[in-house]
Parts: C-alpha cells; structure tokens; sequence
C-alpha cells in the first residue's frame, strides 16, 4: 500500500511551502526584472506514472531543471514548466526571443538560474521543517517528455507534487515544483509532519 499523506499532512506541508516559494518571489522578481506573485502550492502525493500523467506533454517539449539533494531525505528536486510556456521565461531572463525548441547553452543556463532560486527556496523549507541541512548537487537542465523529465524508472517511487502558478505583470506561466522521493523518504517526510502537527511521530 503506498504511503499517503491525509488532509492535514497535507495543508501542513502546502504552509511549509509556501514559506519557501514567498521567500524566492523576490529573488525571482530581480532575476526576471519584473514583480512576481507565486501562488500557494497546492500539494498532492502521486506514483510516478500518475505524476507523468499530471504533467502530460500536450504536443510540447517540457522543459525542466533538476536539482539532487541528499541528507536525512534523499532525492530530486525539480521545477518544470509545461510546454511552450517555458520558454516566455527563457525569454524574459536572456532578453531574446526564443522561437525554437532547442535552447542553445546560454538560454539553458538562463532556465537552470530560475530554477536554481525556487529549488533552493523549497529544499531550505524542507531543511527547517526536518532540522537538517541537505548536500546539494549543481542543477542541471533537463528537456523532454514527461517519463524524461521525471528521471526515474522505478514506478513505486512517489512524488511530492507542488502546482505552482508564475504572475508576472507581461505573462502568466504555470510551473510544477516536484520532489521524487523513494518510500524511505517519504516516510521520514511524513514523521517530520506528524511531529509538526504533534502527533505522534509514528500516526498513519
């Protein structure tokens, strides 16, 4: 039976978040020279094929940056923008147009600077929640379908799903913040909560 977190696990972890996402609005709003409002993240706990599904490809490349983590809590932090909408980013961080699927190096590393601000903004939130600072490995762009993106073949691991939406005063863009957890993980995710909340740390 996967592991599931309940409602207020749940809302629990959207609040830890949020934090996060709100301290790198700013840090955002200066890289993109423009004000940026995150929304709150709404969080659900998916397998990999019903994140694959979440996320789907609608005839467009995904485009993502990967950030591994290791620490108390092992896994992939990674923040993905759905389609063609990802490159209204790339274009507002490289000042250029971007009419073509390919993004040359210096466009990639414009992308992976975005992603870099929210990822670290979220793995921090995580490192307070659980009292523990993670090993960061260098971010990395990644393109591709869903199953690419995702990065992981193994269909038991579980993913913390974060639905994130971009307002800038030019644009709105949808993005998906996405931790790949193994069960371990997860589990120990879920203790981290239930000891936030003052439950008990071993509670369904």
């Amino acid at each position: 039976m996967p592991i599931q977190l309940d409602a207020e696990q749940i809302d629990a972890l959207s609040e830890i978040f949020n934090i996060g996402v709100g301290k790198a609005a700013a840090a955002m709003g200066s890289l993109l020279r423009d004000e940026v409002l995150l929304s709150v993240p709404h969080v659900s706990v998916f397998t990999v094929n019903e994140a694959a599904q979440q996320l789907g490809t609608q005839g467009h490349p995904m485009y993502g940056v990967r950030q591994p983590f290791r620490g108390v809590l092992n896994g992939d932090a990674l923040l993905i923008f759905p389609g063609h909408r990802s490159l209204e980013i790339v274009r507002i961080v490289a000042g250029q147009n971007v009419p073509r699927e390919d993004l040359s190096a210096i466009e990639q590393d414009a992308l992976t600077e975005v992603g870099n601000v929210m990822l670290n903004a979220c793995i921090a939130a995580l490192s307070d929640l659980l009292g523990h600072e993670f090993e960061l490995s260098p971010p990395r762009f990644d393109m591709g379908d869903s199953r690419t993106i995702l990065g992981t073949r193994i269909q038991n691991h579980l993913v913390v799903f974060l639905h994130i939406r971009f307002e800038l005063l030019s644009s709105q863009i949808e993005g998906f913040v996405v931790f790949v957890l193994n069960t371990t993980s997860l589990e120990g995710l879920r203790t981290a909560v239930n000891r936030l909340l003052g439950r008990p740390v071993d509670a369904d």
